[in-house]
Parts: C-alpha cells; structure tokens; sequence
C-alpha cells in the first residue's frame, strides 16, 4: 500500500462512525472482511437466479396471454 493510501485510509478510520458516508464505512472495513461480503452477497445473487430458473420450470408462465410483440396490451395501472 503506498504512503498516500495509507494515509487516506488511516484518515477515514479516525473519523467517527456517525459521520462517515456508506463508502468511507465500506473503505474502513478490512479487506479480507469487505472480500467475505462480497463473495456472500454475490452467492445469494447466484442462487436467488438459479432458484427462479427452477422455478420457471415448475411454474411455467400463464399461456393465455399473448406476448407484448404480437400486439398485446401491457398491464399498466390507471393513472
């Protein structure tokens, strides 16, 4: 880490935690910990799409509506 980094970092550490922004919080985590949230925030993603794939399989869509590029209406709510 150079001297300037380390010097931005160790400045946003001192801060108090009321006053930091959401960026400056995330910067003073360490870094192994900011890679472990990552990684979990990102498995949750993969497995919520692989979930909805399987459940397409199961629940397949409604069939009697036609698709939107054969002229159908969309479902909007009144204004």
């Amino acid at each position: 880490m150079s001297e300037q980094q380390n010097k931005q970092y160790s400045s946003v550490r001192s801060k108090p935690v009321g006053q930091r922004t959401l960026g400056e919080s995330w910067v003073a985590l360490p870094a192994r910990t900011r890679i472990q949230i990552s990684l979990a925030v990102t498995g949750i993603a993969l497995a919520g799409i692989y979930l909805s794939d399987q459940l397409e399989r199961v629940l397949p869509p409604p069939a009697d509506k036609k698709p939107l590029s054969e002229g159908a209406a969309k479902d909007v709510p009144p204004p």
